[in-house]
């Protein structure tokens, strides 16, 4: 069994990055924080010390070729990152097993995986 992420939980990229996810689903919470569902992973940039971004908890220290920042953007999670027995309105749960790919603009990728679930009560499988 894994830990449920839920709003709050923090992200970690290959590069040093940390990231506190928000957008907990509501109809199902832990201690008052919406769990996160499949899906709600995607997409979240973990920002720079040059163009930090909300959430962030440490910056990502990618950088292009030129020695630009491209900090990391993540992907969807990889197998087992989900629940095979818990979901919410049909989507399963993140947990704390989630990991996947980063994709930095103009860089090599890298990968991310759950540093916080956010939480220490419910768990799945």
């Amino acid at each position: 069994m894994a830990l449920v992420l839920v709003e709050g939980a923090v992200l970690t990229c290959s590069h040093g990055g940390r990231l506190r996810l928000t957008g907990g689903n509501p109809h199902l919470t832990v201690r008052n924080k919406g769990v996160l569902t499949v899906g709600s992973e995607v997409g979240a940039a973990f920002g720079s010390a040059a163009t930090p971004v909300p959430g962030m908890v440490a910056p990502c220290a990618c950088a292009d070729p030129t020695g630009r920042p491209a900090p990391c953007v993540t992907t969807a999670a990889l197998p087992p990152g989900q629940s095979l027995k818990l979901s919410v309105g049909g989507t399963p749960v993140l947990l704390s097993t989630a990991r996947g790919v980063t994709l930095p603009p103009g860089a090599p990728p890298g990968t991310w995986s759950v540093a916080d679930p956010g939480q220490n009560l419910l768990e799945a499988i």
